[in-house]
């Protein structure tokens, strides 16, 4: 597998020299020639890493079950931060298909008299003898199908195309999400953000978030505008600085807290949120930044800080993710090796779009994942869910988004 994605590699890195060799003045291809071969090498990895995953997605697209598109939500989202970058209609219609597939599973449940749209499974609350789907995986199964649909309808051509897909997926994120859980169920509040019961920041109050935010860049609906800003002003609540990056929830966890009850687990030994979690809340902040919702380019590039100085060893040769927020290595559930919990794939790569020093951690990683490279970071974002394709995806993206800033 190394080899041959070395091989591609090289390939196109040849055909950057023709290039330049032939074409003195390259500007009409990139306005950062210096980064052209790294793109070259990220992309041509998202798409060997695809292409390897590829029989795994549709089957997963296929489950009809919001517990298994939690996890299928990582290929998505690294699918679709590639779209963003390439603009490349062909991978758009591979992730269309997935979700396809995933919309042609969705069921309808009656609650009250009124009809709702949502994935299995469905279970009995205690104390209810009512089946409800399970809002924690239907949240984050939901949010590439919104970010999806703002894609489709923010391209001049693609909203014409596919607007028949980007409806149905507005659709369903406002039956799932924002109709059945934030209106019927929860009385129009998000009900992770009451501090009085719910003290420590919580991962579904971020998906809900985000799904607000992507379907009022699809709509500019109000009633969107509120479920995103409402989530990210409690969010913004909680940081404080910490450093030149931020903190939140510093020693507010109660250390053996958080074990989700998995044999073995220790729980939170840091006290501090962990790495793998955190993924989320960059991810927020950057979709309601450029959304133009809320968010500052210097409150992002403080995160950029947060991952630089606190999360990342300070190797290049051999990158490695602390397992909490404030660098500590500490077991956090049953991850017992430092660094086994830092997958930072699926949320803290997007701060490489406005930070160049986070981005050359990033490549590193993803070329020492391509070398064969182990230490148990590097394994955990190789072997998790989307990790390569994500990584990768996101990789490409941050290019785009850099580029954009120059222009």
């Amino acid at each position: 597998m190394r080899n041959t994605l070395l091989k591609v590699v090289i390939g196109l890195l040849a055909l950057v020299a023709l290039a330049a060799w032939l074409l003195p003045n390259y500007s009409f291809l990139t306005s950062d020639y210096q980064s052209w071969p790294d793109r070259l090498f990220a992309e041509a990895a998202f798409y060997y890493y695809l292409h390897q995953a590829e029989s795994e997605i549709e089957k997963e697209s296929r489950s009809g079950e919001s517990n298994v598109y939690y996890f299928t939500s990582y290929y998505l989202n690294g699918m679709l931060s590639a779209v963003e970058a390439t603009q490349s209609e062909s991978l758009l219609k591979k992730t269309l298909h997935y979700m396809h597939n995933m919309m042609a599973t969705v069921q309808t449940i009656d609650f009250n008299g009124k009809i709702y749209q949502a994935w299995g499974p469905f279970v009995i609350a205690p104390h209810s003898d009512i089946a409800k789907p399970n809002v924690h995986y239907t949240l984050q199964a939901t949010v590439p199908l919104a970010r999806a649909a703002a894609i489709i309808r923010q391209h001049p051509r693609w909203r014409k195309t596919y607007a028949e897909e980007a409806h149905h997926y507005i659709e369903f994120a406002d039956s799932a999400v924002i109709q059945y859980w934030y209106i019927t169920q929860y009385g129009r509040r998000v009900p992770w953000l009451d501090v009085e019961h719910v003290p420590i920041w919580n991962d579904n109050a971020t998906n809900m978030g985000l799904v607000g935010t992507y379907l009022y860049a699809a709509t500019g609906d109000e009633l969107y505008r509120e479920v995103a800003t409402g989530v990210g002003m409690a969010f913004k609540a909680k940081l404080s600085p910490w450093g030149r990056g931020w903190i939140w929830e510093s020693h507010t966890i109660a250390i053996g807290s958080d074990t989700d009850n998995t044999p073995g687990s220790v729980g939170n030994q840091a006290g501090v949120p962990d790495t793998s979690h955190t993924n989320r809340e960059p991810f927020l902040m950057i979709s309601l930044h450029e959304t133009g919702l809320m968010y500052s380019r210097e409150d992002i590039e403080r995160m950029a800080y947060t991952f630089i100085d606190n999360i990342w060893n300070q190797s290049y040769s051999d990158p490695s993710f602390a397992n909490y927020l404030n660098g500590s290595n500490k077991p956090y559930r049953v991850y017992m090796e430092p660094g086994l919990n830092g997958p930072i794939y699926h949320g803290w790569t997007f701060v490489g779009g406005y930070s160049r020093q986070a981005q050359k951690i990033f490549l590193a990683t993803l070329k020492a994942i391509a070398e064969g490279k182990r230490n148990p970071s590097l394994v955990r974002n190789a072997t998790s869910y989307g990790g390569k394709v994500g990584l990768a995806g996101q990789i490409l993206r941050n290019y785009a988004v850099q580029s954009a800033s120059q222009n």
